[in-house]
């Protein structure tokens, strides 16, 4: 236990200590990865690493005011396409999706398949393991980083699932 906490402990302040308790960094997991056609697959922080990496600096909206951060990660598009997800070439197919990104707490953020694809609007959307030169606290990781955003609202932090959500075909 960090001597803060046991301070904490000592003083008395049961609550504050079983709250730091709770709150203290859970190691980062694999991200489930789904799609309708494809099924589920998993992938590993080191698998997740492995893939070609991205730093851009971006600059979004708090309750806080402004914040800016050099975010370095893999982009959702490599992400997907490297797990057999998306089919790079189904333009249609790719404009009529949408991506789901949850994070272990349930928050959720959702994105236009087509706002990542290359072809279409090729957005640079990172899945973030570091910031500004430095890992992401274990519990923060990875985080969904959307440059272009005026807000910060979706950014998902601790991710834990991404869903290709595709609608039904007409008949």
């Amino acid at each position: 236990m960090p001597p803060f906490l046991r301070r904490l402990r000592r003083a008395g302040c049961l609550a504050a200590t079983l709250a730091m308790l709770s709150a203290t960094a859970v190691p980062a997991q694999d991200l489930r990865l789904s799609a309708p056609e494809a099924g589920t697959r998993m992938l590993a922080p080191d698998a997740l690493r492995a893939l070609p990496a991205v730093t851009l600096e971006t600059s979004f909206l708090t309750s806080r005011g402004e914040e800016t951060g050099r975010f370095t990660g893999a982009r959702l598009w490599d992400v997907l396409t490297a797990a057999g997800l998306v089919d790079p070439k189904d333009h249609h197919g790719i404009a009529r999706s949408a991506v789901l990104v949850t994070a272990r707490d349930g928050y959720a953020a959702l994105l236009g398949l087509g706002e990542l694809a290359p072809d279409l609007e090729a957005k640079a959307v990172l899945v973030a393991y570091e910031r500004d030169g430095a890992a992401l606290p274990e519990d923060r990781q990875p985080r969904l980083v959307i440059p272009g955003d005026r807000r910060g609202s979706r950014a998902v932090f601790a991710i834990a699932r991404i869903d290709i959500l595709k609608p039904e075909s007409p008949k």
